[in-house]
């Protein structure tokens, strides 16, 4: 149980003076629960919607104190200094480092670092690669890693209310059993998944099979999503450990957007979606993958992509659309879905289009004649064929602008299938 706020007057002192011990629950706890915010990384100076929302889950403008982790990048106190003026000119009270990376392990213990991060609100972890995150915070020992001290302490604060926000890496660090490291979609259909770097195939798809630092449990998380492609590595990936993890959904977040997670801890557990773009949702629990195809080919993935206010339960995935959105089904814009050549390109940070995947699949719900599409990878030998396909299942949901690539366009039960074109 939580320490009560223990107030302290002083007469001897001349006056009185308050503090709230390590183990109380914070404010934000009794609105929000556990909570996270996930950026999908390319997190824009200017995105006051994101930086707002973690300085308010972590208790308000003035209040907050945010404990800086920037373990993942090779410029640790660069980040730090980065990210410290951001937040400090959104408001928060104190934008503190803390100092430990793969180069001072040794700080993992440090009694001074445990204590400093008791003392924060929040905690943002910023990008790089997600494999440093993990080797900072755990210790090995002859029967695996254990947490280090900090690590629990974080945790700790974790429970206590204290939000965990991160970009990119950041944001790849936080599952619980399945951590993706690395790789492309078309590798991961061709040669698999893997638990080891190969100077053979340097774009395979490579994950941590212990997983990361856990404060997110029941999905496989990936950043840059959209925008680099990544749908088939993810849908992979899930599809290759849900047997063993028993994790069969993920999701990815697009660039310069954020899943709000709140009610962490309980069955309430939502996710509010924020920001440029958007969030995949991927499940595959009743998939089925074919055993005798010479390359990966798997069928009935099933995907959602939400968009600025929607909302998804993520204990039952019942999802609630932005009420700025209103359904497409009767009020198609087009004849016909689009098709591509090159599934899985994303986009130029000064595109003005949609990454390819989510160019067809969205598409798909806009079309007034077609209820299936499909894309091919741009990459040969093996060119790989991805169908979807709108269901009396699946719906669309648009908040309309000025022409299709600007409109904010969300879906849900959009049924996938991959496999080798012949």
């Amino acid at each position: 149980m939580a320490s009560i706020l223990i107030l302290v007057t002083s007469f001897l002192l001349g006056g009185s003076s308050a503090f709230i011990l390590d183990d109380a629950f914070l404010p934000q706890y009794y609105r929000n629960g556990r909570s996270l915010v996930l950026v999908g990384g390319n997190l824009a100076e200017n995105n006051s919607e994101i930086y707002n929302t973690i300085i308010e889950l972590c208790g308000g403008r003035g209040i907050a104190k945010i404990g800086i982790i920037n373990a993942a990048s090779l410029d640790p106190v660069g980040g730090y200094q980065y990210y410290r003026d951001l937040f400090l000119k959104y408001g928060a009270l104190e934008a503190n480092r803390i100092p430990i990376d793969v180069n001072h392990t040794q700080a993992n213990a440090d009694p001074k670092v445990v204590s400093l991060v008791r003392q924060q609100t929040g905690f943002f972890f910023g990008g790089g690669d997600q494999q440093r995150i993990i080797d900072t915070f755990y210790n090995p020992t002859q029967t695996g890693l254990m947490e280090s001290p900090v690590l629990v302490a974080l945790r700790e604060r974790f429970n206590l209310g204290a939000v965990i926000a991160g970009t990119s890496a950041g944001t790849e660090c936080q599952p619980n059993k399945i951590m993706i490291n690395s790789g492309e979609s078309w590798e991961a259909l061709t040669y698999g998944v893997h638990t080891s770097y190969s100077d053979k195939h340097p774009h395979d798809l490579v994950y941590n099979p212990h997983g990361g630092l856990g404060f997110l449990d029941g999905f496989i998380i990936d950043a840059h999503f959209s925008e680099r492609g990544r749908e088939g590595r993810l849908a992979v990936l899930l599809d290759e450990t849900r047997r063993s993890s028993h994790i069969s959904r993920g999701f990815g977040v697009d660039e310069n957007t954020a899943l709000v997670v709140t009610h962490a801890e309980s069955d309430a557990i939502v996710g509010k979606v924020i920001g440029q773009n958007g969030v995949v949702f991927i499940d595959v629990s009743h998939a089925h993958h074919d055993p005798h195809s010479t390359y990966y080919s798997i069928s009935n993935v099933i995907f959602h992509y939400l968009t600025e206010g929607d909302q998804i339960g993520l204990r039952n995935l019942n999802i609630t659309f932005s009420p700025t959105k209103t359904p497409m089904r009767g009020h198609e814009a087009y004849d016909h879905a689009l098709t591509s050549s090159d599934i899985f390109y994303g986009k130029h940070r000064d595109s003005t289009h949609k990454p390819e995947f989510t160019r067809a699949a969205t598409s798909v719900f806009d079309s007034r004649l077609d209820s299936t599409t499909y894309g091919d990878t741009y990459e040969s030998h093996p060119t790989f064929r991805v169908t979807m396909t709108r269901t009396s299942y699946s719906v669309g949901y648009v908040e309309r602008k000025s022409s299709f690539h600007t409109d904010i366009t969300s879906y849900e039960n959009l049924v996938v299938s991959i496999a080798e074109r012949k």
